[in-house]
C-alpha cells in the first residue's frame, strides 16, 4: 500500500475509534477577532497516476490547490458559498466546525484555479454576543448566504440549531461582529445524532429551505431531512450514495439540488455529487426523493473530507467550488477544487 494510503487510513481509524472530532478540540478554535491568514498554495492535478485526466463524470476539472497556513486556526473548513467575481476570481464565504467564519478570493487565470489571497477568520458570535466556548457550541457545517442582500444562515451539529445572521459582507469585517438576530430550534432536529445533524443546507430561488443531516437515515435506509416552506417544516427523506454521507447542498434551481457526499471510513475516503428533483417534496407528495449520481471519486484522484460546495455561474455555465475539511489534523489536507458542471442532455435541466 503507498504512504499516503497508509497515512490516510492511520488518520480515519484514529477518528472513528474516537469520534467524528476526534481529530479536532474539544474546545472552540476561534479567532480573537478578524485575523489575516498567510496561506502558501500547492497546485494539484485531478489524478495523480493520470495528469492528462479532465473530467469525473459530468465535472470537467477546472483547477485544484492545496492551502497551508502556519495558523493553528486554519482549517476544518465545513461549509462554502459563492459570493461575487472579482478580477481574476471569486469571492468565496465559509464557515469553520470551530466556529469561525472565514472569507478567501481564489486567484483564477484563463478560467482555472491556482492559489488563494486575502484569507481572514473572523469568529462567529452567539446569541450572547461571544465566540463559541466550546466545539459543540461553536460546530459549524452549513452555510447558506445571500451576498446581495447579506442575509446569512448557518447550521450547527451537537447543539442542533439554525442561526440567522443579517448584513454579512466580507468587504467590511465589521459586519461579522454581530450576532445573530434569530435562533431556530427545529424539533424534529433534537432527535438527530449528535455529531451527525445537520451538515448540509440549501435555500432555494422561491424561498424553500432543505437541511440534509449526515447520520440520521428513515427505515428504508435513505438520508433524514426538512423541508421548510413559508414557516412550515416537515420530514423529506433523499436518496443518497452507498458508504457516503451528505456534507453540503447548493440550489441548482428552483427545483433542482446538488448534494456533496464523501465517505471518510476503514475502507478509504471518496467523494460524490448528486443532483435531486425536489419539485415533487415541494408539491406535497410523500415518499423519498431519488438521486442522480453525477459524479464519484476515490484515490489516486485528489481529494480529502470534502465538506464545502459552492455554485457559481458565468452566463449559461455553472462552476463549483468544493473544499474540504482537515479536522485541523496535520495528517490531511484542505484542498480547494474547482469544477465546470456539464450535465448529460438526458438530464433535462438547463442551469
Amino acid at each position: 500500500m503507498p504512504l499516503n494510503e497508509i497515512v490516510a487510513a492511520l488518520t480515519i481509524t484514529t477518528a472513528l475509534a474516537l469520534g467524528a472530532s476526534a481529530l479536532a478540540p474539544d474546545h472552540a478554535l476561534t479567532a480573537p477577532a478578524a485575523t489575516a491568514v498567510a496561506v502558501t498554495t500547492t497546485p494539484l492535478p485531478l489524478n495523480r497516476d493520470d495528469p492528462g485526466a479532465t473530467a469525473i463524470g459530468a465535472l470537467q476539472f477546472r483547477g485544484a490547490v492545496q492551502l497551508r497556513a502556519t495558523d493553528p486556526l486554519f482549517g476544518g473548513i465545513s461549509g462554502l458559498r459563492f459570493g461575487g467575481t472579482i478580477p481574476n476570481g471569486a469571492q468565496l464565504l465559509g464557515v469553520t466546525d470551530t466556529g469561525n467564519w472565514i472569507t478567501l478570493q481564489t486567484i483564477e487565470s484563463g478560467g482555472r484555479l491556482t492559489g488563494v489571497r486575502n484569507v481572514t477568520l473572523v469568529p462567529i458570535r452567539g446569541a450572547d454576543g461571544r465566540p463559541a466556548a466550546t466545539k459543540a457550541q461553536g460546530d459549524a457545517e452549513a452555510l447558506e448566504w445571500n451576498p446581495d442582500t447579506g442575509t446569512a444562515a448557518i447550521v450547527y451539529e451537537q447543539d442542533h440549531r439554525i442561526a440567522h445572521f443579517a448584513g454579512i459582507d466580507p468587504a467590511d469585517p465589521g459586519t461579522f461582529s454581530a450576532q445573530p438576530d434569530r435562533i431556530e430550534r427545529l424539533t424534529a432536529m433534537t432527535g438527530w445524532p449528535l455529531n451527525g445533524g445537520g451538515e448540509a443546507m440549501a435555500i432555494l430561488p422561491g424561498g424553500a429551505r432543505v437541511v440534509l443531516s449526515e447520520r440520521r437515515m428513515t427505515e428504508d435506509g435513505h438520508h433524514a431531512g426538512l423541508l421548510t416552506i413559508d414557516g412550515r417544516t416537515r420530514d423529506i427523506a433523499v436518496a443518497g450514495v452507498a458508504d457516503h454521507s451528505p456534507t453540503d447542498a447548493v440550489a441548482l434551481d428552483a427545483t433542482h439540488l446538488l448534494v456533496l457526499h464523501r465517505r471518510f471510513d476503514l475502507s478509504g475516503q471518496g467523494a460524490a455529487v448528486t443532483l435531486v428533483d425536489l419539485a415533487p417534496a415541494i408539491a406535497g407528495a410523500p415518499g423519498a426523493l431519488p438521486a442522480r449520481l453525477l459524479a464519484q471519486w476515490q484515490s489516486p484522484v485528489t481529494l480529502d473530507n470534502m465538506e464545502g460546495l459552492a455554485l457559481r455561474r458565468d452566463g449559461d455555465r455553472v462552476f463549483l467550488y468544493i473544499v474540504s475539511d482537515d479536522n485541523l489534523s496535520s495528517l490531511q489536507r484542505t484542498l480547494l477544487m474547482k469544477f465546470e458542471l456539464v450535465l448529460p442532455r438526458q438530464a433535462g435541466i438547463k442551469p
